[in-house]
């Protein structure tokens, strides 16, 4: 029988809890390709925190200006977020860490030191999949009423529905250049008036078809050739997004929120031989983020 005997550097309990957690669970919530994007983000929510936003109508006058003559109004609104908990509950067996062991370290398991980048390399297994669950629910969250990571929780293309344009069928490269198209001209005339910031979102798979469009057209744009575009306006994938749906908004226009490092937010690692005997590790990653569209009326959608 083969005999699993982690040294004791690997055996010790690693917590981070509270500020301590904080390099971790940022980590969790930002390391993903929405966030590098350029969007907003806020820290430290502690329970919610309010992104101002003004607008104003009927301010400007004409004719004679002697006397101060108040005209218009200007409406404060602002978007809320509240940090929904999000959270990694696991638990492995010794024997299944081996390959990764193996993989990382180099002689015999019960005289090698486990080192830093074993332990580095479960922190960034956690780190990861929350990364991924979350970039999910930033696009696909429904809002809806049940219990899976999208559920009770409202992602950007959700929250986008006065300016929403329904295609009738999938989207493939003949017709993509038309829901395009059609995407673009249902922003409102004060986007469309410069479109420097803005950003037209798709997964790899939609971008894809977007380029056999354009060869098609005798436009070949090349692997290694500059971001793809419309009209100017970047092109940017990103793989979480649902298949049939694109997004036109000035990443400025995202806020991401993520919570004050509390008791509660923490990534721990621990050998369970210290309590219950059992040969099994239990990791832990637990933290705090939320997703809002500031001007929804700004950005636009493209779905079936």
């Amino acid at each position: 029988m083969k005999k699993l005997d982690f040294n004791t550097t690997l055996t010790e309990t690693q917590s981070y809890i509270g500020e301590l957690a904080l390099p971790y669970v940022t980590a969790a919530f930002m390391k993903n390709k929405t966030v590098d994007s350029g969007i907003k983000v806020v820290e430290d929510i502690v329970k919610y925190a309010y992104v101002a936003k003004l607008a104003g109508s009927g301010l400007v006058q004409i004719g004679t200006h002697c006397d101060f003559n108040p005209s218009g109004t200007i409406t404060a609104g602002e978007v809320k977020l509240e940090p929904c908990e999000f959270f990694i509950d696991i638990e492995i067996c010794y024997e299944d860490l081996e390959a990764l062991w193996n993989g990382l370290n180099s002689g015999n398991l019960n005289t090698q030191d486990a080192g830093a980048d074993f332990n580095a390399a479960l922190q960034k297994v956690l780190i990861d999949a929350m990364n991924q669950a979350f970039e999910l629910v930033i696009w696909q969250a429904t809002g809806g009423t049940g219990t899976t990571t999208c559920d009770n929780f409202s992602g950007i293309t959700a929250q986008i529905v006065t300016n929403h344009v329904t295609g009738s069928s999938a989207l493939t490269k003949t017709n993509i250049i038309a829901a395009v198209d059609a995407l673009i001209l249902a922003l409102p005339s004060v986007v469309l008036e410069d479109l420097s910031g803005l950003k037209i979102y798709m997964n790899p798979k939609t971008a894809m078809a977007y380029k056999q469009a354009l060869m098609s057209l005798g436009i070949n744009t090349p692997a290694e050739a500059q971001l793809t575009t419309y009209d100017g306006v970047s092109i940017y994938q990103v793989v979480k997004i649902a298949d049939n749906t694109i997004v036109a908004i000035q990443p400025q226009n995202i806020v991401l929120g993520v919570g004050a490092m509390d008791n509660f937010s923490q990534l721990v690692i621990k050998d369970m031989r210290e309590s219950t005997l059992d040969n099994k590790f239990r990791m832990k990653l637990q933290g705090k983020a939320d997703v809002k569209v500031i001007y929804e009326a700004e950005a636009a959608k493209w779905t079936l």
